[in-house]
């Protein structure tokens, strides 16, 4: 198993005991500012969480939700300055953090065009990257928080940042491409919340990622039978022995908890878990999982 590439030592040393043990990867959904940062610092003081997963697609939802009762549409550049103001809340957590847009096309809450997506994430990458101090200043107006000509700078400094592009969306290569650019790690994903794609589409899709320059390739599909669960599993072995990067699979719902639980036998670099509203299907609450984790790989 090679490991999650953006850990820092604040979370690194639990992989360094014992390099089997797949990291630990936790989701916040919140929209409110508040709500965010106490959510990451719950998450930070489980003491077993290695990356804070930031789900920013609830945010963009609820901006569209409210431009809607008011009879007009959300720009994308609006959406981008949203998060971006958000982005202090959860750095302050002191873990590193996977930025994920999860579109309505692979089970998000974020029903954006293919024009709109890569619209938002390169704004995003690009206000990061500034934010942190690799640039002089943003460009961005003052209500993203940014460091603008009159915003102050939000306190990103220090932070470990990495971003999820969904492999299926046009232009996600130049996308990680830009993402390299400024800093920023990438994970290229793909999800199937219908059923589990069959073992050629899974090697395929793994190896496309690899190619397009991921850091990390992330497939999740939705098992149908327990053959669905094992074909996954092997489809990651596979790709973890034939590729530079590492790999991470994941069979959703309660009959892939397999792939949560022993994932890493099978090559998978990190796995998802759960404080309190879940992400995805399946996924077990983080004191449990941490618990066997630690059993195993401890």
């Amino acid at each position: 198993m090679k490991q999650l590439p953006f850990l820092n030592d604040a979370a690194g040393h639990r992989v360094a005991v014992d390099p089997r043990r797949p990291a630990i990867i936790v989701p916040v959904q919140a929209t409110a500012p508040e709500e965010i940062a106490r959510q990451c610092r719950a998450i930070t003081d489980t003491g077993v969480v290695d990356v804070i997963e930031w789900r920013i697609d609830p945010v963009l939802a609820s901006i569209a939700e409210e431009c809607c009762a008011g009879s007009r549409a959300a720009a994308p550049q609006e959406f981008a300055e949203a998060v971006l103001g958000l982005a202090a809340h959860v750095s302050t957590a002191g873990l590193p953090v996977l930025i994920t847009l999860r579109t309505g096309f692979e089970g998000g809450s974020a029903d954006v065009s293919e024009d709109v997506y890569t619209e938002i994430l390169t704004t995003i990458i690009t206000g990061l990257s500034e934010s942190s101090g690799l640039s002089e200043s943003s460009g961005l107006s003052e209500s993203s928080g940014l460091s603008g000509a009159s915003g102050p700078a939000i306190p990103t400094a220090g932070t470990t940042w990495a971003l999820d592009v969904e492999i299926d969306r046009r232009g996600a290569a130049e996308l990680i491409d830009m993402a390299h650019d400024r800093g920023l790690s990438v994970v290229a994903s793909h999800h199937n919340f219908a059923r589990t794609d069959s073992a050629e589409v899974l090697g395929a899709t793994f190896t496309r990622m690899a190619a397009a320059g991921a850091d990390v390739a992330k497939i999740a599909m939705m098992p149908g039978t327990r053959a669905d669960v094992a074909e996954l599993l092997r489809a990651t072995a596979l790709a973890e022995e034939a590729l530079a990067v590492p790999v991470l699979g994941i069979s959703m719902g309660q009959l892939g908890r397999t792939s949560r639980v022993m994932g890493a036998d099978f090559g998978s670099c990190a796995t998802f878990a759960q404080l309190g509203e879940s992400s995805a299907p399946g996924q077990i609450a983080v004191a449990d999982l941490a618990g066997i984790v630690d059993r195993l790989y401890g």
